[in-house]
């Protein structure tokens, strides 16, 4: 079982993450109660592509930052991410997986399913293949893990 608040001062303070957006997402509530405004700036968005564009402008202002959703609603992140992509604008998804999704079409990104409590590794080879590659990297919850 994985502490939302070893894995944000992991994230904030480790990695040096500071921008968050993203849609509710009851999977992801631990996470959502432990935020630190010390370390972190969060701000919720009224669907998926307006939390991506709020983390990909903190990007480019050159803040490192994440977007938050639940990927049960997701089917082709290649699509929703294309900008990020063809720009190489890269950013981290954390999302939450609360069934089995063998039809989720994602482009080549470096992802991690986080399984339990020994996160640290596969976060941190995420975030260095996605800043090398420059494209989004996919953190995700398994169901109860949080």
């Amino acid at each position: 079982m994985v502490k939302a608040k070893d894995f944000w001062k992991y994230l904030c303070e480790e990695l040096d993450y500071r921008f968050f957006a993203g849609v509710a997402c009851p999977g992801l509530l631990p996470l959502y109660k432990k935020m630190d405004s010390k370390i972190m700036h969060y701000v919720p968005a009224a669907n998926e592509r307006i939390a991506l564009g709020m983390v990909t402008g903190a990007q480019l202002a050159g803040l490192k930052g994440a977007v938050l959703l639940d990927i049960k609603f997701m089917y082709d992140l290649t699509s929703m991410f294309s900008f990020n992509i063809e720009h190489r604008i890269p950013l981290l998804i954390i999302g939450y997986n609360s069934e089995e999704r063998e039809d989720l079409l994602v482009h080549d990104f470096p992802m991690a399913f986080i399984v339990d409590d020994s996160f640290k590794a596969d976060v941190s080879q995420v975030v260095s293949r996605s800043e090398a590659e420059e494209v989004p990297g996919l953190i995700v919850f398994e169901k109860g893990v949080l």
